[in-house]
């Protein structure tokens, strides 16, 4: 079942907004281009979902082309770091399946908190940093 907001002829400017909105992000800080994903994720589909937790899942589909699109880019201006490269690469492989594995397993309202906290945690970090 589709929702009904993806059925709006104003969907298509909203998606290709969000998704430069994601890209620019991603390219700029390096992260944060899934977070409008999630929420555009949300706000267009929210209603026609059977599980919440799909919205990680496809905003990290929607997040591997662009995360790689941006350190091809970094790498050519000479701002990519490879000393210890596999010293956090290996363990945040790991903990990426980790994380897939329990994302099945989770309640969703505590993943939807945990993304919540997350978010908040940066923000402040970023702010008194």
């Amino acid at each position: 079942m589709k929702s009904k907001r993806l059925q709006k002829r104003s969907t298509l400017p909203f998606l290709i907004g969000t998704g430069l909105v994601s890209g620019v992000l991603n390219g700029l800080l390096g992260a944060g281009g899934g977070i409008p994903i999630v929420f555009a994720l949300a706000y267009l589909l929210g209603d026609s979902l059977e599980d919440p937790r799909d919205l990680y899942a496809n905003a990290l589909c929607v997040m591997l082309p662009i995360s790689a699109i941006s350190c091809v880019r970094y790498a050519m201006a000479g701002r990519l770091v490879t000393d210890g490269f596999g010293v956090y690469a290996i363990p945040a492989i790991a903990g990426g399946l980790l994380g897939g594995f329990l994302l099945g397993r989770l309640n969703a309202t505590l993943v939807k908190k945990l993304f919540g906290a997350l978010i908040i945690y940066s923000g402040v970090l970023l702010m008194i940093r």
